[in-house]
């Protein structure tokens, strides 16, 4: 029966040892690691921006944010594969669009970064941080 533990609790270690080795693959050169950031730059007194992102196996909620307000995330980019997407509301506006896509050629996100930024005339792009010179990339719909 003692045995019968031991191999249990051996196994569990290598489980667990497993999924914080693909935890930490990106650091270990195995993949490259990303952080996209959406932020709210919209006027004062108005309605917060309503943030949803999520990819293919990963949901990341729902954010409400203020003016001056970022919401951000960190993954490790799978070539070819790795596909995130943002949905954002503001007031009766609203925009849905890729935040990060492994495919884009040339990459736009320069230092691994992707900087959204969301204002009152639509959505501003920076592939740098801190962000650099913002490019209108939408429009409200």
């Amino acid at each position: 029966m003692k045995n019968n533990t031991m191999i249990k609790y051996i196994l569990l270690c290598f489980i667990i040892s497993i999924n914080s080795f693909q935890a930490y693959a990106c650091f270990w050169g195995k993949k490259v690691s990303y952080t996209v950031h959406v932020a709210n730059n919209l006027p004062p007194n108005t309605d917060r921006l309503v943030v949803h992102c999520a990819s293919k196996d990963d949901e990341l909620g729902y954010h409400n944010l203020t003016t001056k307000q970022d919401f951000h995330f960190h993954f490790c980019k799978k070539p070819k594969a790795t596909l995130f997407f943002c949905h954002l509301w503001w007031g009766n506006k609203n925009k849905a669009f890729d935040v990060f896509n492994a495919r884009w050629d040339p990459d736009i996100c320069v230092d691994h970064t992707c900087y959204w930024e969301a204002q009152g005339d639509g959505i501003y792009f920076s592939g740098t941080w801190p962000p650099g010179e913002l490019g209108k990339a939408y429009n409200w719909e």
